[in-house]
Order: structure tokens, then C-alpha cells, then sequence
């Protein structure tokens, strides 16, 4: 059984949140509620929970405030959250769960589902890193994102943006192409990627390709033509973008 702790400023929602647990969520346990930070890390100590509900605006300051002075980082976070798109990209950058209010009942439990699985894996930790990664980038939010959490099969790895060379789809996965070299398979599709890496000077050149402008080396005509990247791959560019593509070239040139 995962004993949960709820995070929740109004005491209504608290309660709803409470109830939908406990009544959908199978194999989860709401050991406590809190309202605020310090009533939170209180909580957190007496309880040890596994999983924490974590509303973002609480009584007392915000919920990253729980996670940058908790002692022992031993559990997950699902965030419940009211936040604006750009605080959302956040989320989806460190590949952590959120659930938008009013709160989606079959959204919660898929997310519960998810750390239910991941937790019964001996071999998996709680994601410190990820939000780590998380809290580096809201409170940074005005500046571009620093980290980017990559969810693998046996857990994630965490990279710089600017270190993507490319991406490519494998149906609902995508694989990350690294100026390292590394290859990495990430169960996230290539249009996730698309709407994260917009800012980070990223092109999709083709329905398979996500392409990083910065590793690009030359690019040859054709119908829709093709790319070299300073990599060695050589990618085509699909007809349907060619036009939108020599635009943004001529942009930056």
C-alpha cells in the first residue's frame, strides 16, 4: 500500500482530493493533509510518505518551498496545479506528473498507476533528480530551460538542451540523438518534443525528424531536399515543410 500525503491549501479541495483517492486509486492510502509549508515538512517527517499530492500555491508560500527544505527526498510528487502554460512546459520538461484543476479523475489515476509501477521496481528511486531539475527551471523561469529529464525504460537521464543534435519517431517513442554520441529511446512522441525544444532553436524538418539548427551543415535541393548535420546524419526534408524551412534559414541568416 502507498501512503500518500495531500498538499492542499483549501480545505474543500483537500477533501475532494481525498475522496477521489480513496475511491479510485487502488493501492493507495492517504495517511495526512496539510495546508501549508511548514505544516507540510511536519507531515512529511512524522508520516514518511511515498507519494505527495503537491498543490503549488499554498497558505504559507509554494510547493517547490516543500521540496527545496525537506530533509529526505524519499517519494514522488504528482503536482496539482492551477499554473499559467509556460510554469506547465516546466513540468513537462522534468518529466514529472501534474494534474490540472479542476482534477481529472481518470488523469489521477493514471498517474498514480505510473508510480505505483515504477516504486514497485526495486531498482527505481524517487525522482530527486527530476526535481531537481524541475525546481532549477521555475525558478528560473524567465530565462530559457537549463535541464531536460529524458524518461527511458529503466528510468531517465538528464540533459542540456543545446546537447540535442536531433530527434527521431518511433511511433509513440522518439529517439534522442546526443552530440556525445548517445542515443537514447525516450517513451515520449517527437510532437512532445516539437512543442519543449521550439525555443531552443529546433526545426521539424519531416514528419520523422526533429532536427537541432544549431548542428546543421549544409542542406542540399531536391523536392523537399535533404540535410547534413555535423553529426554525419543526412536527413530529408519533406516537401510539405521545405518552404517553412528556407524561410527560417533565411531568418537566421
Amino acid at each position: 500500500m502507498l501512503h500518500a500525503l495531500i498538499v492542499e491549501d483549501e480545505l474543500n479541495s483537500q477533501e475532494l482530493l481525498k475522496e477521489i483517492i480513496e475511491s479510485y486509486c487502488e493501492g493507495v492510502k492517504v495517511v495526512a493533509t496539510a495546508q501549508g509549508v511548514a505544516e507540510a515538512l511536519e507531515k512529511i517527517k512524522e508520516h514518511k510518505p511515498q507519494l505527495l499530492l503537491l498543490d503549488i500555491e499554498l497558505s504559507d508560500g509554494d510547493g517547490f518551498q516543500v521540496l527545496e527544505q525537506v530533509e529526505d527526498m524519499d517519494f514522488d510528487v504528482i503536482f496539482t496545479t492551477a499554473y499559467d502554460q509556460y510554469a506547465i512546459k516546466a513540468f513537462k520538461f522534468a518529466a514529472t506528473d501534474y494534474i490540472l484543476k479542476p482534477v481529472d479523475i481518470e488523469e489521477l489515476q493514471e498517474a498514480v498507476k505510473r508510480i505505483v509501477e515504477k516504486r514497485q521496481n526495486p531498482d527505481e528511486d524517487p525522482a530527486n533528480e527530476q526535481l531537481q531539475a524541475l525546481i532549477n527551471n521555475i525558478r528560473n523561469i524567465q530565462q530559457p530551460f537549463k535541464r531536460i529529464v529524458l524518461p527511458t525504460s529503466n528510468g531517465f537521464t538528464v540533459v542540456d538542451p543545446k546537447d540535442i543534435v536531433r530527434c527521431e519517431a518511433d511511433r509513440n517513442y522518439t529517439f534522442i540523438f546526443l552530440k556525445d554520441k548517445r542515443k537514447i529511446l525516450v517513451s515520449r512522441t517527437i510532437k512532445d518534443y516539437e512543442e519543449m525544444l521550439v525555443d531552443f532553436n529546433f526545426f521539424r524538418i519531416h514528419q520523422s525528424h526533429l532536427i537541432n539548427l544549431a548542428f546543421l551543415k549544409n542542406y542540399t535541393r531536391g523536392r523537399g531536399g535533404y540535410v547534413e548535420l555535423t553529426d554525419g546524419s543526412v536527413l530529408d526534408v519533406s516537401a510539405r515543410k521545405k518552404a517553412d524551412f528556407l524561410r527560417r534559414l533565411a531568418a537566421d541568416s
